[in-house]
């Protein structure tokens, strides 16, 4: 009987470390990430927050910073484009992204409907309507549709591509 114990407990101690988590992820076509991105899609945006971001309130400092090649300070995260553009992500409201023509004046007003992939991005332009929707399925893969549910764009692994494979542009860093 004692052996049959010790064994018992062999086995039940050491279960909780073989146990196994599986993870699966979702594959996505083309048209089932459009389905997905425009699932309670929102078409505009307050006029409140595209009139507090009109231009870039750290504009010199923000050109500073991606001169010397720098991504993130202690309240903003930055994103700049090989086209000149450039994204502010605030820490205090991670869920606003606001992107910059290369001048500091705001081109578009991102919104995003949660922080865990995958997540969906409205993007608005200035005039408040809505101009593209992200699905972002992880860091790396990315599908852009226009308000008009049609694909437009493809990031993978910071390459932008057009439908048609050809490089939009890139992130820098």
């Amino acid at each position: 009987m004692k052996k049959v114990w010790i064994l018992f407990l062999v086995v039940f101690l050491t279960l909780p470390v073989s146990a196994y988590t599986l993870k699966g992820g979702v594959t996505y076509t083309v048209e089932s990430a459009r389905k997905e991105a425009f699932a309670d899609v929102k078409y505009s945006i307050s006029s409140r927050i595209i009139k507090n971001n009109k231009f870039d309130p750290n504009y010199e400092e923000n050109k500073k910073l991606i001169k010397q090649g720098i991504v993130e300070t202690n309240d903003r995260y930055i994103t700049y484009f090989s086209d000149g553009q450039y994204g502010i992500v605030y820490k205090n409201n991670l869920y606003y992204e606001f992107s910059y023509l290369e001048n500091g004046k705001l081109e578009s007003v991102g919104v995003r409907t949660g922080l865990v992939y995958p997540l969906k991005v409205y993007e608005y332009n200035s005039q408040k309507a809505l101009i593209t929707v992200r699905l972002e399925l992880n860091p790396k893969d990315c599908y852009v549709f226009s308000a008009n549910r049609e694909l437009i764009a493809h990031w993978i692994y910071g390459v932008c591509y057009d439908i048609n494979g050809k490089v939009i542009k890139r992130t820098l860093k």
